[in-house]
C-alpha cells in the first residue's frame, strides 16, 4: 500500500477508535469492553501496514482518550493493555512459542493491569477501598485471577478475528486501496 493510503487507513481506525473510547463514558459499565474492542481495530493495520503504522495509531488514539474520554479508567485500560496488545501479540507469537509465550503474555497482562491501577489509584485518585469493601481482602485477588481467564479468552478472540479479517475483508481493502 503507498503511505497516502496507509495514512487515510489509519486516519481512519484511529477516529473509529477514538469515537468508541468516547462512548466508554456514555455507556456505562462499558470500561473495559470498549477499550478491548478499540485494540480489536488495530488488527486492520496489523494485517495491512507495518508494526510501525499501529503504533502511530495506538499513540494517537492515546493521547486523544486521555484528553476527551470522560472515563478514565477506560482510557487508561486501553494506553496501559489494550491498545496495544494486539501489536505485542503479534510479535510474540513470531518470536516465541509453546508455554514461554503464554508466560510473556499472562506477564504483560498483569504488568500492565497492576500498574494501570496504582495510576489510577495515584494519580487519578480513584478510591481503592471501594473494591475491598465489595469484595472483601482477596477481592483485588480473585478479580485479578478472573481476569486473567478473560484475558486469555481475549487472546483467542484476537486469533479468530485476525484469520477471520485475512480471509474475508483483507482481499477487499486490498483492491479498495489500490
Amino acid at each position: 500500500m503507498k503511505n497516502t493510503a496507509l495514512t487515510a487507513l489509519g486516519g481512519i481506525i484511529t477516529a473509529l477508535s477514538v469515537f468508541f473510547m468516547f462512548l466508554s463514558g456514555i455507556i456505562p459499565n462499558m470500561t473495559y469492553v470498549i477499550p478491548a474492542f478499540s485494540g480489536l481495530l488495530l488488527i486492520v493495520t496489523l494485517e495491512e501496514a507495518e508494526l510501525k503504522w499501529s503504533f502511530f495509531i495506538f499513540t494517537a488514539v492515546s493521547i486523544l482518550s486521555l484528553i476527551i474520554v470522560a472515563d478514565k479508567e477506560a482510557a487508561v485500560m486501553y494506553v496501559f493493555f489494550f491498545g496495544y496488545y494486539p501489536a505485542v501479540k503479534k510479535l510474540y507469537e513470531a518470536h516465541f512459542h509453546g508455554l514461554l509465550r503464554i508466560l510473556l503474555k499472562l506477564i504483560t497482562f498483569n504488568a500492565a493491569i497492576v500498574l494501570g491501577y496504582l495510576l489510577l489509584i495515584y494519580v487519578f485518585l480513584i478510591p481503592s477501598d471501594m473494591m475491598q469493601d465489595t469484595f472483601g481482602f482477596w477481592g483485588p485477588v480473585v478479580l485479578l485471577a478472573l481476569g486473567n481467564i478473560v484475558f486469555l479468552v481475549y487472546d483467542r478472540l484476537i486469533n479468530s478475528l485476525t484469520y477471520l479479517y485475512h480471509k474475508r475483508v483483507h482481499p477487499r481493502v486490498q483492491k479498495l486501496f489500490r
